[in-house]
């Protein structure tokens, strides 16, 4: 069950507008809530379940005005801004947004009724507070709510002193001031053992809570704030390719993960080559990571020309947390994906479980037909590393070989690992990735 909910958040939590709280006065914040998750994901599955999640997300929208937006924060948890004049146009809002979410849906061969326990959370200086914060207070309220409130909105005040953060206010914020830095984890090769290259992961220096993961800054990203983060992200990326190279270390490539928000800018393909031209970087060197749940793309041409401009002049494309989203194999053909990243709800547990082998190797089949390679994430034991490179999986990824790290810790950790490669599991002398 938990694999499955971690399955569908991450495939849907793309899959929507990113919700955002901003410096204006006038928005409200509305939770909704699916109940009676665990009877319906026992009842529909997970391929019936996805639907339905997938489906009333599209009903929500439909019901929403162009200036409000909505977000999947959780399996079954919906978070909507709505820019309202008045408490009374949200209210009448949120009721018709609620209404319009639990219309009866066809779901393998049945119809289903969802129902919706709306939270309508007013924010008396939005600026001020921490999103996190807010959207953790309105799961609590929600979490609290009686029987007499399931299926009903209802409003609160939100309390502004226990929500207040000195955090900065923004992501964006938080790159001006340089507290958003890059932790970077190896990728493996199953064959020769080497280390292939590194995916750049955000994280964010807080002066007093230490480091804190995309976990607790993700949601309630704007635009502004994802532009913000990839500008910085690449930078770090380009500094560790001339720092390796500088050391004279070895590391092919690094990935760097883009979403929809990235390629919808005009000028994004254009910035991120004349960053490589600038630092004297090949293009292949550069791995986009773009997310399975991204696929497809709207009718909106400039992600397809930004993307198609990057490949074209050298840069390589994986596809994220593949078997969670919605890819077509047309997608993967046209694009010229380099490598698709199997999910780690697949990877967990596959040295054991007889349902993730067949998901694996069905996987990793469709992938030698396609001429596509394969990278398993989320590998966190000796056994699923030996397991994989058995069955064929070209690359590795995960805690087995190393958690994300530091830049300045990656020459003692390719120092370690390149004295250690004759153990590692799966290793074939003179084969190389």
């Amino acid at each position: 069950m938990v694999r499955f909910l971690s399955a569908v958040w991450s495939g849907l939590s793309r899959f929507t507008a990113r919700f955002g709280i901003s410096r204006g006065s006038s928005r409200l914040v509305l939770l909704l809530r699916l109940e009676n998750m665990p009877v319906l994901t026992d009842h529909l599955e997970r391929a019936g379940m996805s639907y339905l999640l997938e489906q009333i997300t599209i009903n929500l929208r439909e019901a929403l005005r162009p200036q409000d937006r909505v977000e999947v924060v959780a399996p079954g948890l919906f978070a909507i801004t709505l820019h309202c004049r008045s408490r009374t146009v949200a209210k009448a809002v949120a009721k018709r947004v609620q209404q319009h979410g639990q219309q009866g849906l066809a779901a393998k061969g049945q119809t289903i009724k969802p129902v919706l326990t709306g939270l309508l959370m007013a924010c008396p200086q939005p600026a001020l507070i921490c999103k996190a914060k807010l959207l953790g207070y309105g799961r609590k309220q929600l979490e609290n709510a009686g029987p007499e409130e399931l299926g009903r909105v209802i409003m609160i005040e939100t309390p502004l002193d226990r929500l207040t953060s000195d955090m900065p206010i923004t992501v964006a914020d938080a790159v001006k001031v340089g507290q958003i830095i890059a932790y970077f984890q190896p990728k493996v090769c199953c064959n020769s053992g080497r280390v292939t290259g590194f995916e750049a992961l955000a994280r964010w220096r807080h002066p007093t809570q230490g480091i804190l993961s995309p976990a607790s800054f993700m949601p309630g990203m704007t635009v502004t704030d994802h532009r913000a983060l990839t500008a910085t992200m690449l930078q770090h990326v380009l500094d560790a390719l001339v720092f390796w190279d500088e050391s004279g270390l070895h590391v092919e490539t690094v990935s760097l993960n883009i979403s929809n928000v990235e390629l919808g800018d005009p000028r994004f393909s254009q910035t991120i080559l004349q960053e490589l031209k600038k630092r004297k970087i090949a293009p292949h060197r550069l791995v986009l990571e773009l997310l399975e749940s991204m696929w497809p793309f709207n009718s909106d041409p400039i992600p397809h020309r930004n993307l198609k401009h990057l490949l074209e002049a050298g840069c390589r494309l994986d596809l994220d947390d593949f078997g969670t989203g919605y890819a077509s194999l047309d997608a993967i053909r046209t694009f010229g994906v380099h490598r698709i990243k199997i999910d780690r709800t697949y990877v967990t547990g596959c040295d054991v479980d007889a349902n993730q082998q067949r998901m694996v190797s069905a996987i990793l089949a469709m992938a030698e037909q396609l001429g596509v390679g394969t990278v398993a994430e989320g590998v966190e034991t000796r056994q699923e590393h030996a397991y994989l490179a058995q069955l064929g999986c070209d690359e590795v990824q995960g805690y087995a070989i190393a958690r994300p790290m530091p830049l300045e810790q990656t020459p003692e950790f390719l120092t370690r690992h390149n004295d250690r490669i004759d153990s590692l599991p799966g290793i074939a002398s003179g084969i190389f990735c």
